[in-house]
């Protein structure tokens, strides 16, 4: 128990300092919007500290450099945590749809 608390506390440390983002979602992307929110759909890449919606969760966020995206015929979209990526990347017009 004491080497995985140290393991941990060494883990959460290191992120802190590379400045990573943790997904308030769990980073697995077992979630799924409601579809109420239209995800943030950009016309080019956007700068850190603009805010987007992930197109799977529905989850707003600040972009921050290590946020994953995706570009998709000439637009891009930012997500929450890479199992939502790795969703919207298999079925894109599945999640877009919602933003017409």
């Amino acid at each position: 128990m004491k080497y995985a608390l140290a393991a941990l506390i060494i883990s959460v440390s290191s992120v802190g300092s590379a400045n990573a983002v943790l997904p308030l979602c769990g980073g697995d992307g077992s979630h799924q919007a409601d579809g109420k929110q239209a995800p943030s759909v950009f016309n080019a890449a956007q700068k850190v500290g603009t805010k987007a919606s992930c197109p799977i969760s529905g989850e707003e966020f600040s972009i921050a450099a290590a946020t994953l995206h995706s570009e998709y015929k000439g637009k891009y979209v930012y997500f929450c945590c890479p199992g939502c990526k790795s969703r919207f990347d298999k079925d894109p017009e599945k999640y877009l749809s919602r933003n017409s």
